[in-house]
């Protein structure tokens, strides 16, 4: 309104000419300031990216999932270390920080040391003898304990197996029905040699035992006629393939056989339940004294696994050391749980434990029964591969042993 009420001709007072019309100016504009609301949104956006970048630059790895540790086993007490490993876990954390943690019972457990998780570990029962060393072989268990016999057996094909650690020595024996006259070895030979008696069928766990194989021996060494033929008329002693050891005590109390030669805690159940009686340690057999703290069982590690996780392995070969001497040093609660584990009454493990020499190194026996072993076996033609060559050479401790992994372990102790 301003602008229209202002004329278009300005006349000059001295009545000059006149000049150019008349123009409104507009100043310039100045430049318009930020609204403050604008700039807390722009740092505020700038705060949150750089927030973000820091997150996605600091965030923690996610974690490696753990290795899986799978463990085989036979179901008799000398694989017991495992068990007392299994049972014992706030006793094996005090005592030297490894243990086993549980998932659940006798199946799954995690592998610690402190609180720091090693490995998930899968424990799975199997027929004892070369069943168990198979899987060991062909990568279905990673560590097994088993036969020592089995585990030279193997090696010798080339399969990717070594020892690494020993478990036990002993701890098997003869066993025969009650009403024979046989209170020993000596009354046992005199009587399958007289001709007017029928031969004694005497069964045995599975092919490939310790046991089946020290009593085969001691046969001989006897001058004892034995087959696995129950017709062959020669024979006083006739063998019996019992496939497993759950068939020991059933084919004995059936009347099926006249004895077993087995191994712990079936030497004990047998002459609980009245089923028959010991009448021979394996380590009394002939020839004298050459089965004195003879190898039995062992640990042993598929190639593969140990080279892979190293940390794992030795970690749990330290255990079952460590587990190996709280059987030795505390046999009450050791047969309880023993017991436990395999459903047999502590009263029998008692009996059964203290024939079993649990160790944790490659003693001097051990040495020697293992000489003997593999000079039998190479003998006999049962070993002609790896083995019988490495035996030959003067080169066995490094074929057959991992000897590394049990010197680390002892680093562990």
């Amino acid at each position: 309104m301003i602008a229209q009420n202002l004329p278009q001709v300005c006349h000059l007072p001295d009545g000059g000419q006149p000049g150019p019309p008349f123009q409104i100016i507009t100043p310039p504009t100045a430049a318009r300031a930020p609204r403050p609301w604008r700039l807390n949104l722009q740092v505020l956006l700038a705060v949150v990216v750089l927030l973000c970048l820091v997150a996605a630059g600091c965030a923690p790895t996610p974690a490696k999932p753990l290795p899986v540790l799978r463990i085989g086993h036979a179901p008799h007490d000398h694989h017991a270390p495992l068990y007392i490993a299994a049972l014992n876990p706030e006793y094996f954390k005090e005592h030297g920080g490894i243990y086993l943690a549980e998932v659940q019972a006798r199946k799954e457990y995690r592998l610690m040391q402190g609180d720091r998780p090693l490995a998930r570990v899968l424990i799975e029962a199997s027929t004892g003898g070369e069943e168990l060393i198979r899987k060991l072989a062909e990568g279905q268990f990673d560590l097994a304990l088993g036969g020592f016999p089995a585990m030279l057996n193997f090696i010798d094909q080339g399969r990717p197996l070594r020892v690494l650690a020993p478990v036990m020595s002993e701890g098997a024996g003869l066993v025969v029905r009650k009403g024979l006259p046989i209170a020993d070895w000596a009354d046992f030979a005199g009587y399958v040699q007289q001709k007017n008696q029928p031969p004694l069928r005497i069964g045995y766990p599975i092919a490939v035992s310790v046991q089946g194989l020290i009593f085969a021996k001691a046969l001989t060494e006897a001058g004892i006629i034995f087959s696995e033929k129950l017709d062959d008329a020669r024979a006083r002693v006739v063998l019996v393939n019992l496939f497993g050891t759950k068939n020991l005590l059933p084919a004995l109390e059936s009347g099926l056989i006249d004895g077993f030669v087995a191994m712990q805690p079936f030497l004990a159940m047998a002459e609980a339940k009245g089923a028959g009686q010991v009448v021979a340690s394996l380590a009394d057999l002939p020839p004298k004294g050459r089965w004195q703290g003879y190898p039995c069982c062992a640990l042993a590690g598929n190639n593969a696994y140990v080279h892979a996780q190293l940390e794992v392995a030795t970690a749990m070969v330290s255990l079952l050391s460590r587990a190996s001497r709280f059987l030795a040093t505390q046999p009450e609660k050791s047969a309880e749980q023993v017991g436990q584990w395999l459903g047999v009454p502590a009263a029998v493990e008692a009996r059964s434990l203290p024939t079993i020499h649990f160790l944790d190194q490659f003693d001097a026996s051990w040495k020697r029964g293992a000489e003997f072993w593999v000079a039998s076996l190479v003998a006999d033609g049962t070993l002609h591969g790896r083995v019988k060559e490495a035996y030959l050479a003067g080169k066995l401790p490094g074929t057959v042993y991992d000897l590394e992994i049990l010197e680390r372990a002892r680093r562990n102790q």
